[in-house]
């Protein structure tokens, strides 16, 4: 792996924050709330607590093939044909999230900013930033997230803004019906949170492949947990739980309520430091999908295969949906989560360490 393509153990911290932080810092809070109550916070806990098993079968997956992505260590631990299946299954479902991305990131511009702008010019903007960032590689991906990173900073301060108008006991007694809405609830965050199948796809470009990956991976969970705790507690306090039967998107309509001595509607500024994390989200799934074409097409140079992907996935996006259609790719997308995050990488790392399947000569 030349040195130029490789990303240090910072800038994979942040390429697997930023795939994670996207469209669901809206919804987040309200789709709990419906499930767990007030208790919707404790779901997230418990999400981050049950990402960390992941992350653990993630990082024990690629260190036994440093420097090959899953595109290319698939076949070699279940043959050709069903690694190939994989590849394409790997393909679909970041293609899909991509489209999910684009669709719920449509909704939300036209519901709170441009009303009146037409879908397409909304997803095309989007759709050909996360081409251009993406066409860097990874190199790029990792510095873009890395600077943009900070802009988490200014989201965290308005929040903590929001808190000067909160009530503590909106949320009081804890867990006030019990474990089971909470666990009912977990899934959701879990949702929420994905992500981090991102590492099976650049861990090859890192250039230090020891516990200062698992380190990296730990922070970033550590990180959006604690995130989307402070992002749900402060909506939590700020509305009584019948305010919230009757709010969607609590988070802006929180903010929607503040203003600055110079910014009057913070909401508006929020939700568009907001569209650069969706960006390099959308940008991280485009990559995925878009790398898996370019293995299997056996082509040197990623331009074509990110064009031919990126059009794909506008034109789906394209396609006249309803939120009722939306909630259906939605629902079909958090169950192939299970597989595709977490049930096939394991699978992968169960019969590559049965069969003693790894790459020899790992370099240091």
């Amino acid at each position: 792996m030349k040195t130029s393509k490789q990303i240090n153990s910072v800038q994979f911290l942040f390429i697997i924050f930023q795939t994670q932080v996207g469209v669901g810092i809206l919804s987040l809070p309200g789709t709990l709330h419906s499930t767990a109550g007030n208790d919707g916070w404790i779901s997230i806990i418990m999400a981050g607590v049950g990402f960390q098993v992941v992350i653990f079968v993630l990082y024990s997956l690629s260190k036994r093939f440093s420097t090959l992505s899953l595109y290319e260590y698939a076949p070699k631990i279940m043959g050709r044909l069903i690694g190939t299946m994989i590849s394409i299954g790997y393909i679909l479902f970041a293609g899909l999230t991509a489209i999910l991305v684009l669709q719920l990131f449509q909704v939300s511009i036209n519901t709170w900013i441009l009303p009146r702008t037409p879908s397409i010019v909304i997803l095309s903007l989007l759709s050909i930033s996360g081409a251009y960032l993406v066409s860097g590689r990874v190199k790029v991906l990792g510095r873009f997230n890395q600077f943009v990173t900070i802009l988490v900073v200014p989201l965290v301060v308005m929040i903590l803004v929001a808190l000067r108008y909160s009530d503590i006991r909106y949320i009081l007694p804890i867990a006030e019906n019990g474990l089971s809405p909470i666990l009912k609830a977990t899934p959701e965050g879990f949702f929420s949170m994905i992500g981090f199948e991102m590492a099976l796809f650049v861990f090859p470009y890192l250039q230090n492949k020891g516990k200062e990956a698992l380190v990296s991976l730990t922070l970033s969970n550590v990180a959006v947990t604690c995130f989307y705790c402070l992002i749900t507690i402060s909506t939590y306090v700020y509305f009584s739980p019948r305010q919230f039967e009757t709010i969607q998107d609590p988070t802006v309509y929180m903010l929607k309520g503040i203003s600055f001595l110079i910014v009057d509607r913070i909401d508006l500024l929020f939700l568009s430091i907001w569209t650069v994390s969706v960006l390099t989200s959308f940008g991280s799934y485009l990559y995925i999908s878009s790398e898996g074409v370019k293995t299997l097409t056996k082509r040197k140079r990623a331009t074509w295969p990110i064009i031919i992907t990126t059009f794909l996935i506008l034109a789906i996006s394209l396609v006249p949906h309803d939120m009722f259609t939306i909630e259906t790719l939605s629902n079909f997308h958090a169950t192939a989560s299970y597989f595709f995050v977490f049930g096939i990488p394991l699978l992968l790392l169960i019969i590559s360490t049965i069969r003693k399947t790894e790459l020899k000569d790992k370099p240091q």
